[in-house]
C-alpha cells in the first residue's frame, strides 16, 4: 500500500463534484489505497436508499443492489440502525456489529454478497447537517480477503468526510444544471447563498441568495476577506476560514453555525478545483474555496414562489403565502421577513382576494399540492 497521497485522491473527489464523470475513476483510486474491490456511496434516507454512487468495478453489484432491489434488505443498514452506530463521523467495520454465524445464514449475505464474491466493509458515515440524512462511504472487499488493517480504516477515516461532501456537491451541481441551461443563471435562482473565495480568501462572487442570507452574518466586500459581522463570532469564524483556505495549510471540510435575527445560517466550506469552475466569469477561483450558506430554518421544500406569481401574486406575496400556507402565523412571518406586521398582514389579505380563497386552511391545501408538482 505504498504512495499513499491523500491529497491527491481528495482533490479528485471535489473535481468529480463539478464533473461527475470523474468519480468512477477517483472511487477506483480510494478503493486501491485500501486494497478493496471497490467504493460506494450509499444513502440511507428510506426515500432514497436505492440512490447509490459507485465505482466502475461495482457496477454489477451496484445494479443489483438499486434495480435489483437488495437495497430493502440490507443487514448492515439495519444492523447498524438498531445498535447506534450510524452517527456522522462514525466510521464502521464488520467485526463491530455482524456475527460471523449471522453471515453464514443472513440471506443478504448469502445470495447477495457472497453472490457478487464480496467479504467484509468498512464505512465511514455522515449525515447532510440541513436535512439530517444520513449516508455512507464504503468499501467492500473480496470474500478471499480477511479484515481491514486499522491503517486501512485511518485512511478512510481521513478521506471520507471529503468524499461525502464532494458528493453532496454533486448532487446539489446536477439539480441546478437540471433547472436551467445555464449554470450562471442557476446561481440566481439558488436558495442557498453562494460566496467564492480566491486561494487569499478574498470575496471574488455572491449570488444573490449569498447576500441575502449574509445579512447580519458575515461583512462582505469585494477583494477583501469576509468577516463575521458580530463581534462574539469573529474568532471562531476567522478559525473556519483559516482551516478551509489550501494556502493556508492542510485542507479540511470545515462548516460553521452563525447565529443570525430570524434563525442560524449553517455554512460549508468546499475546495474549488479547475479555473472558473461555475462559468461566472471569475477567472482566478482555482485552489480557493466555495462556501455554500443554507437558512436552517428554511422550509425544506421546492420553491413554489415562482408558480405563485404566475397565479398573480407580487414576488413578497409569494414568499408570505407560502411561510402562511405551511403553517407559519404572522407573526412568526414578520420576524423571518423582517418587515412590519401591518405590511404582512395587509399583503396575506392580497393574497387571498388574488387566489380566491376564504381562510389559511384552503391556502394550506394549495401550498401542499404545488409542493407535490
Amino acid at each position: 500500500m505504498s504512495g499513499f497521497d491523500p491529497l491527491a485522491l481528495i482533490d479528485a473527489c471535489y473535481a468529480a463534484a463539478l464533473d461527475p464523470d470523474q468519480w468512477p475513476d477517483a472511487l477506483d483510486g480510494i478503493a486501491d489505497a485500501v486494497e478493496a474491490r471497490g467504493t460506494v456511496i450509499v444513502s440511507h434516507d428510506p426515500t432514497r436508499t436505492a440512490q447509490t454512487l459507485a465505482s466502475t468495478r461495482l457496477a454489477e453489484v451496484n445494479h443489483d443492489y438499486s434495480v435489483g432491489g437488495w437495497w430493502q434488505h440490507d443487514t448492515r443498514i439495519r444492523l447498524g440502525r438498531e445498535r447506534g452506530l450510524l452517527r456522522p463521523g462514525t466510521i464502521t467495520v464488520d467485526e463491530m456489529y455482524v456475527a460471523p454465524e449471522l453471515k453464514r445464514t443472513d440471506p443478504f449475505f448469502q445470495h447477495f454478497l457472497t453472490r457478487h464474491g464480496l467479504g467484509n466493509l468498512c464505512g465511514y458515515i455522515d449525515a447532510d447537517a440541513v436535512d439530517g440524512h444520513t449516508l455512507s462511504f464504503s468499501t467492500p472487499r473480496d470474500a478471499r480477503k480477511g479484515a481491514f488493517e486499522g491503517s486501512e480504516v485511518d485512511r478512510l477515516a481521513l478521506i471520507g468526510p471529503h468524499v461525502i461532501r464532494a458528493f453532496r456537491l454533486t448532487t446539489l451541481v446536477g439539480a441546478l444544471r437540471s433547472e436551467a441551461s445555464g449554470f450562471a443563471s442557476a446561481l440566481e435562482r439558488m436558495r442557498a447563498g453562494l460566496i467564492a473565495l480566491d486561494r487569499r480568501g478574498r470575496v471574488r462572487f455572491v449570488n444573490p441568495a449569498g447576500e441575502g442570507l449574509s445579512l447580519g452574518v458575515l461583512a462582505l466586500r469585494t477583494g477583501e476577506a469576509p468577516k463575521s459581522a458580530a463581534p462574539a463570532d469573529r474568532d471562531r469564524f476567522d478559525r473556519f476560514l483559516a482551516a478551509a483556505l489550501p494556502e493556508r495549510g492542510w485542507p479540511q471540510p470545515a462548516s460553521i453555525l452563525l447565529r443570525r435575527r430570524g434563525g442560524p445560517v449553517f455554512i460549508e466550506a468546499l475546495p474549488l478545483r479547475g479555473p472558473d469552475p461555475f462559468a461566472i466569469g471569475v477567472a482566478d477561483l482555482e485552489g480557493g474555496v466555495l462556501l455554500l450558506l443554507r437558512d436552517l430554518l428554511a422550509p425544506a421544500h421546492r420553491p413554489v414562489e415562482p408558480l405563485l406569481e404566475q397565479l398573480g401574486l407580487t414576488r413578497a406575496e409569494a414568499r408570505v403565502a407560502a411561510l402562511v400556507g405551511r403553517g407559519a402565523a404572522p407573526r412568526a412571518v414578520v420576524a423571518q421577513l423582517a418587515v412590519g406586521e401591518s405590511t404582512v398582514r395587509s399583503q396575506i389579505r392580497a393574497v387571498y382576494a388574488k387566489l380566491a380563497l376564504r381562510r389559511q386552511s384552503e391556502l394550506a391545501v394549495l401550498i401542499t399540492r404545488l409542493d407535490g408538482l
